[in-house]
């Protein structure tokens, strides 16, 4: 089975999408999972991995941490790949971590990981990652009035991705998809897509969060997945 779980987006110390994470864990179906977080989106900042990893290892996992900052050494970036039971992905711009992707091959080594039934997740940028393209704010690294932008991503779900759907900002991405003719995907803090199989399943949602499926002509809630 291959299975990627996106999330909208959400706040890890304060535990918004633990219904969520619970979830993800489960499909493991291991006692403890080899859990692999990827923080280059954030510039592999060292508060962002210890409220992570404290938190991943409450729910009972083993967690290891793919610093692409700091090595670029192919043997180790495959071994923490392909040992991993779930991949994480975590959130902040998501350019410059598709050019640090895609410089140390772990755009290829992800879809061999995914092929071969590794669990896919990552929150916000680490969610729109699994897309074909993004909606997102990478520009406002060096311009923080910039507005949303298109970004190339690893075309594994083929949809454009809108995470943080909630914000009032965010909601510019119906007439953004109207006018470019693309297949959006938007959704809400604290909701999350199942993608099984190369299909969308549903949402995993934790407060009656929503998600949709939006087109030029059309803009439809997606239903809600039983977690049970």
């Amino acid at each position: 089975m291959k299975v990627i779980i996106p999330i909208g987006g959400g706040n890890i110390l304060n535990k918004t999408t633990k219904k969520i994470d619970e979830y993800i864990i489960s499909l493991a179906n291991v006692s403890k999972p080899k859990v692999l977080f990827i923080p280059i989106a954030s510039n592999d900042y060292s508060e962002y991995v210890s409220n992570f990893t404290a938190y991943y290892e409450s729910l009972n996992c083993e967690v290891k941490t793919l610093y692409l900052s700091k090595t670029n050494n192919d043997n180790l970036i495959r071994s923490l790949i392909f040992s991993a039971n779930i991949i994480y992905i975590g959130g902040g711009n998501t350019a410059k971590m598709m050019r640090i992707f895609k410089r140390t091959h772990v755009n290829e080594y992800l879809k061999i990981a995914y092929d071969d039934g590794i669990i896919l997740t990552g929150i916000s940028a680490g969610a729109m990652a699994y897309f074909t393209n993004g909606y997102s704010d990478s520009n406002r690294s060096t311009d923080k009035n910039a507005s949303l932008t298109l970004v190339k991503c690893l075309d594994f779900i083929p949809y454009c991705f809108c995470p943080h759907y909630n914000e009032e900002e965010r909601k510019s991405f119906d007439l953004f998809v109207s006018e470019s003719n693309f297949n959006g995907l938007a959704l809400e803090d604290n909701t999350a897509l199942l993608f099984i199989d190369n299909e969308i399943k549903g949402i995993i949602n934790c407060d009656n969060e929503k998600g949709y499926l939006i087109n030029k002509d059309s803009k439809e809630e997606i239903n809600n997945v039983n977690t049970r």
